[in-house]
Order: C-alpha cells, then structure tokens, then sequence
C-alpha cells in the first residue's frame, strides 16, 4: 500500500505543475510560448463582465514601470509635463498646412512645445517609406526636445469605413466591423487586433484608436453604425476583449472607444451635441460591459466621447468628474490612461473655448487631450489654472505618471 501511493506522488505532483503553469499563462500572456493567442471565449449564457472591477484606488507598491515614471516625472518641470499631457495633429503641432514628412518645420515645434502624442491621418501619407521616414524623424526629434520622452503615434485604423492606412499604404482591408460581429468569433477578433499591430507597427505606430466598443442600439446612429460589433452586449464584448489582445500582444496600445457608450445616440458629435438618456443602471446592463471587458485586458487608453449622458451630468463625458472620475475611474476601476475624443469636434468648440474646454477635462480626470484646436491655448489655460489654484500640479502629475507608465511598458521609454 505504501509503494502505491510512493507511485501516485509523481503523477500529482506533475498535475499540480501543469495547472499553475496553465494559471501563469493565463495571468501572464506574455511569457506563453511564441504562437500562443490568448482569446477568450465568452459564453452566451454567462455572467458578463463586471463593472465594479475595483475602486480605482493605486495599488500600495507601484510596479517597476510605474517607479520608472516616478523616476521621469520627478525631473520634469511643469511645462513638459502639461505638453505632455497633449496628443495632437501634426498640422495643429507645426502650423504647416498638410504634414507628410519631418523636417525643421517639426523639429522647431518639438523643441518648443514637446508634446506627448501625435494622431495621424491619410492625408499625412505619401506611400510606405515616407510615412517609415515621418514617424521615424519625428520621434528622433522628440528624444532630442524637452524632457526626451518618446511619442505616442496614433491613428484610428478600425477597419471598414474608418481606415487611415489601408486605402492609402495598401495594409490589410477588414470589412465592417459589424460583419465580424455578426460571426461572433473570439479567434477572428484577436487575428483582427493581431494583423492591425503588425501593420501598424512596421511604419512606427504603437497606438491604435480602436475597437468601438460601442453597443449598438440605435439603428439610426450614423457615427457608429457598422464600426460596432453589433448589438448583443456578450458578442461586443468578446470581440472587444479579444481585439485588445490581439493588438497590445504584439505591441501596440489599444483605445476602448467612445465611452461610456455611443451606440444610443443619433447625432453626430462631429457636428454638434449629441445626447444619450440611458440611466445609468440602464449603461451598467449594456453599454458598459464590452468597456469593462476591455478594461479586464489592461487597455492602454479609454477614449471619453463628447456625448452628454443627461442621467449622469449637465456636460459632455468628456468634462464630466462623474463619468470619468466616479464611473470610469472608481466604479469600473480604470488605471490607464483617459484621453478625450477629439477637442475639435462640434460637440465641444460649439461651447466652450479651447482653453476652457482644456481645464475642464483634466478637471474632470482626463490625462490627455485629443485634438486640440490650439497647442498654445490649451497649454496656457491650464498652466493658468495651476498658477492660480484651479488645478494642482499634484493632479498633473497623477496624469504624467499615467502616460509614462503605458510609455515604459510598451517599451518607449527604458
């Protein structure tokens, strides 16, 4: 009897290695063996993803990326770290009527106002080597101005209507994101993250404005429309999930878009205010869950839309604390980095003044600022509104450290 249960020892015990190694794999996808996709299957009849994934409290050590920010915050001044705080258009960043490749024009801009992030679109392509070249030289300039922190370079490659490069630099043509959706396949979402980094990573981009995780439910929304995957809640979620995967496994940044959900609405934020009037038990039960689903998969950024959510705040979510702050940040326990939609867009210049606009949206809790219509005023409104109390630069930092953490563990920064 007892050299039985002598025989069964090596059996558990190799049982017990391969489910922590299974465990390991799942909990870290980026130690699995070279080939293995981490998509996850959700079931139609189970639980959906939680939206009260945390508090939205830091935890008490901070990892080695999150020191390493602490290490670069430290030695910024406030100047840097306000620029940093902005994602911009190359045109908008030089003054130069269409931007296709990086010479002194850039380079001047960068020495004087560094900013965090630049947001390309087709009109800034010229054919594969110029755009390599752009990217390239504008990042080389970036290093060699203030701070020398590398940029984010972003663009919204969805697929289907929404595709900057595609049409452009001949990458690959996905059909609307409906049309997967419809198929509700796991595997297919994360070839669709997985096939978009590699395209985009190969001219120097490391974010991509994408998935739309917007629940569709609204047949009449024609900013959405087809960029959803559809209307099930489940289904969005699952494609959303396993997109994010696809692209930030083989590194580029994901952004979860249009929070807290746009997919109710029928104006266009482009051209103006455009209103949802969900409660927010109502988003909670939809809207919401392909968000925290993302969330779930440490999406690098959450795009805030400029629909005002009218059971939630006055404004739009984008300047709104209880959006951001008390729902995105406390309730759905999001630690990356909040980055507004577009600052150019109807919905905002039709009310507020670029500097305004600014303020309220870092008030609100936003690190980043998408498309201002002015560098120059964007940055004095805010440096204004630390000089004089408005904001701190305790809250400043809070929002450096965000964007520099995602830097150093995407491997921007060292």
């Amino acid at each position: 009897m007892k050299k039985r249960y002598l025989l069964l020892l090596p059996v558990a015990l190799c049982v017990i290695a391969c489910a922590a190694a299974v465990g390991y794999i799942h909990f870290n996808p980026s130690q699995a063996p070279a080939g293995t996709p981490s998509v996850l299957l959700r079931e139609p009849d189970a639980p959906s993803a939680q939206t009260d994934a945390g508090s939205g409290q830091q935890p008490e050590e901070l990892t080695a990326a999150q020191q390493r920010a602490r290490e670069l915050l430290d030695g910024m001044t406030l100047e840097q770290k306000l620029y940093q705080m902005m994602f911009v258009r190359p045109e908008t960043l030089t003054g130069v009527g269409q931007v296709v490749r990086a010479g002194d024009a850039t380079r001047q801009a960068m020495e004087a106002m560094p900013v965090g992030g630049i947001i390309y679109f087709s009109q800034n392509f010229q054919g594969t080597d110029r755009t390599t070249e752009l990217l390239t030289n504008t990042q080389q300039y970036a290093q060699q101005a203030g701070a020398g922190i590398p940029l984010f370079f972003g663009v919204d490659e969805e697929g289907g209507t929404v595709a900057r490069l595609s049409d452009v630099l001949g990458t690959t043509k996905f059909d609307d994101m409906a049309e997967y959706g419809a198929r509700g396949s796991a595997q297919e979402a994360y070839d669709i993250g997985e096939t978009l980094a590699a395209d985009l990573s190969r001219f120097g981009f490391n974010v991509d404005f994408a998935p739309v995780a917007d629940v569709l439910s609204n047949e009449n929304n024609t900013e959405i429309g087809a960029r959803s995957f559809g209307s099930d809640p489940d289904v969005v979620s699952t494609m959303v999930e396993n997109e994010v995967n696809g692209l930030q496994e083989n590194g580029v940044m994901a952004a979860l878009k249009h929070f807290p959900g746009h997919g109710s609405t029928q104006a266009d934020s482009h051209e103006g205010t455009s209103t949802t009037d969900r409660t927010l038990d109502e988003l909670r039960g939809c809207d919401l869950l392909p968000f925290a689903a993302g969330i779930e998969q440490d999406a690098a950024f959450v795009l805030v839309s400029h629909m005002t959510a009218t059971a939630l705040d006055s404004v739009p979510c984008s300047l709104s604390s209880a959006v951001i702050t008390d729902l995105l940040r406390g309730e759905l326990g999001y630690d990356g980095i909040v980055i507004t939609d577009g600052l150019d867009m109807g919905a905002i210049t039709a009310s507020y003044s670029n500097g305004e606009a600014a303020v309220r949206a870092v008030q609100a809790g936003v690190d980043m600022l998408l498309c201002p219509p002015s560098i120059a005023d964007a940055y004095q409104a805010l440096s204004q509104a630390v000089a004089d109390g408005t904001l701190t630069e305790a809250r400043i930092d809070e929002s450096v450290a965000h964007i520099l953490t995602a830097k150093v563990e995407y491997g921007l920064i060292d």
